[in-house]
């Protein structure tokens, strides 16, 4: 979806997003004024009415708390101006006002966005029209019967461009979906898994050039490796490789979790009986945590920097690894720095592998939902539909070829792989659900050096099961009750 607008997209400034956005017109133009629509779809709603000033109120909760309608007219970012633009668009189309409450804490299954929604739905009132909630929150709200099926939400149309198809069929159960995302926010690009190298070094060492790896589809764990092991320096000279070196990795915890999707395997999967089942176990699950933590754990070529330090970005950007795993969202963090460099996605497994895969990172993740208790469900969906399409059309060239590309990476080589880390996106219904925990389980055995992952496997399997029981009764029972309807 968002490869197909990239060069589409790149057509439309901000200035001309601008004007659009201060028309109530029922197409948005382009800085010809030609009608950027003519060649796209459309929604299935209509594109103005008349809400008579009612507040729509949107709840953004979780470990990370996107703020994507809190943006106002003195916003000073490309990214902050468009969503303000789209924001004011939907309001003065609909003559409705646009609230945001964000709520950032620790959540995992009840934090604050599980408690709100749990709270308002079991009241019976209707706190919030529309949701983003984190990932661990918003999948213990779904078996419990709190949310709206979206596909029984009218006017939201699921299979539009702006919703994103690897979500719908990554987490629809018999057909109803619980929650989503799509480009109603940017949340679900900013937790996206990966990978970022550092173009000087690259060049000082006369490497070969990843992105020629990724295109040439060689750009595999154990090609990756060989390039780990090319810059390690004792930079200080006392016979101690530690926080104060450099390396060819700066190794991030989560980053092992993202190895298992990379390779292509899932910790859990929905099946055709709307089951989910655990499929964390495999050959190639195994083969690819072995490959990489033979790299992470060679202390030699690789710093597993929080150990040492909280954060790795002052080590990356002075220049103290040539690999660094991150998440996209990170990317604006790193403006500053003095040396180029470039994104890539998590190599593949071999060679035969037929696409990469991107993690949408558990911890940082949010999902678009509708609470169960609705005041105009019709209302929410015209407006949930019409903040969908606009984001398409407005801020997501803001993210991706402003804000991303053009301030961010630096280079045109990084759109090309961006392109591939956005149309990749894996969403791991078991890390959401914390089965096992196999995803707290990874983590724990990267931080401990530990490599026995079949017996660590072996270990949780039963309590895992266990667990997946309970979801699928209960899950099963909030899907029945929408069939039915």
């Amino acid at each position: 979806m968002k490869k197909i607008l990239c060069g589409f997209l790149a057509l439309l400034t901000v200035c001309a997003s601008l004007a659009a956005c201060g028309e109530s017109g029922k197409t948005p133009t382009g800085s010809d004024g030609v009608d950027v629509t003519a060649a796209e779809e459309l929604p299935d709603i209509e594109l103005t009415g008349d809400y008579g000033g009612a507040e729509f109120n949107i709840l953004s909760a979780g470990n990370v708390a996107y703020g994507d309608f809190t943006a106002e007219e003195d916003a000073s970012t490309a990214l902050g101006i468009a969503q303000y633009q789209c924001k004011t668009k939907v309001e003065s189309d609909y003559n409705i006002k646009i609230n945001e409450t964000q709520s950032a804490a620790y959540s995992s299954g009840g934090g604050p966005g599980f408690i709100a929604i749990n709270k308002s739905v079991t009241s019976g009132d209707c706190d919030y029209d529309l949701a983003l909630i984190a990932g661990y929150d918003v999948s213990v709200l779904a078996y419990s019967g709190y949310l709206y099926d979206m596909n029984s939400v009218p006017g939201v149309n699921l299979k539009k461009s702006w919703w994103d198809q690897r979500a719908n069929e990554s987490l629809n159960v018999r057909g109803v979906m619980f929650f989503t995302t799509g480009d109603i926010t940017v949340s679900d690009n900013n937790a996206t898994f990966c990978m970022m190298f550092n173009k000087e070094l690259a060049r000082d060492y006369d490497l070969e050039s990843p992105y020629d790896l990724v295109y040439d589809n060689k750009w595999t764990i154990e090609n990756f490796g060989k390039l780990c092991k090319t810059v390690t320096e004792d930079l200080n000279q006392d016979g101690v490789m530690n926080e104060n070196d450099r390396y060819g990795l700066l190794v991030w915890d989560d980053s092992i979790v993202g190895m298992v999707n990379a390779a292509g395997e899932r910790c859990c999967t929905i099946n055709d009986d709307g089951k989910i089942e655990l499929t964390f176990y495999s050959e190639r699950t195994l083969a690819a945590l072995e490959q990489y933590t033979n790299i992470a754990y060679d202390r030699q070529y690789a710093l597993t920097y929080q150990r040492y330090v909280k954060s790795g970005v002052p080590l990356w950007q002075n220049d103290q690894g040539l690999f660094f795993t991150a998440v996209l969202g990170n990317m604006p963090g790193y403006r500053e720095m003095e040396s180029d460099f470039g994104i890539l996605p998590y190599p593949k497994l071999d060679e035969t592998q037929e696409s990469y895969h991107s993690t949408v990172a558990p911890y940082n993740s949010q999902f678009i939902c509708v609470p169960l208790i609705q005041n105009d469900i019709d209302r929410t969906g015209v407006i949930t539909e019409a903040l969908a399409y606009y984001g398409q059309k407005i801020v997501l060239p803001a993210y991706y070829d402003v804000t991303l590309i053009g301030q961010s990476s630096r280079d045109e080589e990084s759109e090309g792989m961006v392109d591939i880390i956005l149309d990749t996106m894996t969403f791991d219904i078991g890390y959401y659900y914390q089965v096992g925990p196999y995803n707290k389980q990874l983590i724990l055995a990267l931080r401990n050096f530990d490599n026995n992952f079949a017996s660590m496997y072996d270990t949780y399997k039963n309590s895992a099961q266990a667990l997946l029981d309970v979801i699928n009764q209960y899950y099963g029972e909030a899907v029945e009750e929408w069939i039915e309807k």
